[in-house]
């Protein structure tokens, strides 16, 4: 994670306790297992995890079981790259959130989760095949649309809106 923005020293007690929210969340929260990130199965518009994977959120261990993400929503245009950030929160719901695409890796914004949310990973789409990246509908694994699908998972303390590729 890169330093995006600079602490100022905080002048007032409201200051100091804010400052001291966003540092406790930082290692209060994360991922302690890899999800293990994977196609569904052929030809399969979702991705799943294949390990049971440990969590902690403000400071609480919580288990979830393998299982299929939910369903990818949203388009990528043709020669963009965007990402869809996996996220699960204390009762093991799971979330898929879009970012923003770019028009090269390192212009993709990446989505920022709800409170109670941590990251499993994210899926990279580049769509530069014969048209769009349709969520729900284009196959992850279709060749022919999306040559350029890879799997990223994190570990330990990932915040996706502080993240650059």
């Amino acid at each position: 994670m890169s330093r995006i923005k600079s602490i100022n020293f905080p002048n007032t007690e409201n200051e100091l306790t804010a400052l001291f929210d966003k540092l406790q969340r930082a290692v209060c929260n994360g991922l302690l297992v890899s999800g293990a990130l994977a196609l569904f199965g052929a030809a399969s518009p979702n991705a799943k995890t294949v390990n049971i994977i440990d969590f902690m959120i403000d400071g609480q261990v919580f288990t979830k079981a393998a299982a299929t993400m939910t369903t990818l929503a949203g388009t990528v245009v043709n020669a963009t790259f965007n990402v869809f950030v996996f996220g699960v929160n204390s009762a093991g719901t799971l979330t898929t959130t879009m970012g923003t695409a770019g028009a090269t890796l390192g212009a993709v914004v990446f989505p920022a989760l709800p409170d109670g949310v941590i990251a499993i990973g994210y899926v990279r789409v580049n769509p530069t095949g014969a048209g769009n990246f349709v969520g729900g509908t284009t196959a992850l694994d279709d060749a022919t649309v999306v040559p350029n699908a890879v799997y990223v998972n994190t570990l330990g303390e990932f915040f996706p809106q502080f993240a650059t590729i």
